[in-house]
């Protein structure tokens, strides 16, 4: 009898502890419920319009700068940014010299910004680890027929466009000047005998290092893809167009003279053919509707820039026109500076960057 009732105590015991056990932890629950319930929700960085993207911003970028291409207008954007959060550049002659007297004491760099041809080895040396690698290129045929006139092409090859249209036959001098796109990005075949399957391979093994090539007909929907790549606001990619061309130097091209340009720069056709199918497929997956909507506020930001920096076309420099700003502001002194004063005044900020042992503060520094 005794034993029974010892039995039943013990039984009645567990039973309590079992409810207690359950009871405490269904407080617990409840506790950590209101406690998340009443902390903020993380808040995505980066102005980023339609669905929210998660990311961090991306401080260090390689930019193939392709002539004629729109390069000098993206390569304002890119100089804007990194002077803004104080980065560091990789400036001539970085790629060819290892130690310049103005380097990056451990030889890397947040941005390659300047003309350079494209050496995957000694780009992966110079760059940060997490660098996005960017290029914009351009019809082939309108870039040849605006580098003809930009780089006084008539006045080095003693005849005018037309004429070197329907040559014959070519110098050596001449045909360096062919396929620059495909020189630029290290994939030119000399002799000009690659075939499609060839150039297409190459095309292939480019669109796994380079994350984004824009397209500069596209240039808009490139910022905007740009954007979300970089994970930056609208206000990181607002540009005033460099470099716009007078128009005593905009003659017209026949269609005929066009298709023999493509021709004669073939190489740079199938890359171009090869990157506008890649480009398209970005525009679409990131939704054509939400491409219009986020073109058209880079469109209003880039008025308000204009607005801000009181820019105007005053003049001419050679074949392009020149930006008079009535603001001190840095962004808008630069865009009155051109390509080789800008680059001109980036040394002498990360000389003085280095003269002072790295304790020089980058972000305090402005264009003059």
């Amino acid at each position: 009898m005794r034993s029974q009732i010892q039995k039943a105590a013990i039984l009645t015991i567990m039973i309590c502890l079992i409810l207690i056990t359950v009871q405490l932890f269904k407080n617990g629950r409840e506790r950590q419920t209101r406690v998340m319930q009443s902390m903020p929700p993380p808040v995505p960085l980066g102005n980023q319009e339609g669905p929210r993207k998660w990311c961090v911003p991306q401080n260090s970028v390689y930019f193939l700068k392709i002539p004629k291409c729109a390069s000098t207008t993206s390569f304002q954007i890119f100089v804007a940014y990194g002077v803004k959060h104080g980065l560091s550049f990789a400036l001539p002659p970085v790629l060819r010299s290892p130690k310049p007297e103005y380097g990056s004491p451990d030889g890397r760099y947040n941005m390659v910004v300047t003309h350079t041809l494209f050496d995957n080895d000694r780009a992966q040396q110079v760059m940060k680890e997490s660098a996005k690698y960017v290029a914009t290129i351009r019809e082939p045929a309108s870039r040849f027929e605006s580098m003809w006139y930009f780089g006084r092409y008539e006045k080095r090859f003693g005849m005018n466009l037309s004429a070197f249209i329907k040559a014959s036959q070519y110098t050596s001098n001449q045909k360096r000047k062919l396929n620059t796109i495909a020189t630029f990005f290290g994939v030119k075949d000399p002799s000009d005998r690659a075939t499609k399957s060839e150039m297409y391979g190459k095309a292939k093994w480019l669109n796994q290092i380079f994350d984004l090539v824009m397209i500069a007909e596209r240039f808009d929907e490139s910022l905007v893809l740009l954007k979300h790549l970089m994970c930056w606001d609208t206000e990181d990619v607002v540009y005033v167009k460099a470099k716009i061309r007078s128009p005593s130097y905009r003659p017209k091209v026949s269609e005929e003279e066009k298709d023999r340009l493509r021709e004669l720069n073939s190489q740079d056709v199938i890359l171009y053919r090869f990157f506008s199918e890649v480009f398209e497929e970005k525009v679409k997956a990131f939704g054509k509707e939400r491409m219009r909507r986020e073109v058209e506020d880079l469109r209003q930001a880039n008025a308000r820039l204009l607005e801000d920096c009181g820019a105007e076309l005053t003049g001419s420099s050679n074949t392009v026109k020149t930006w008079r700003v009535k603001s001190n502001s840095s962004i808008c002194k630069m865009v009155s500076l051109n390509g080789a004063n800008i680059i001109n005044q980036l040394i002498r900020r990360q000389k003085i960057w280095v003269s002072s042992n790295l304790t020089y503060d980058l972000l305090s520094w402005t264009f003059t």
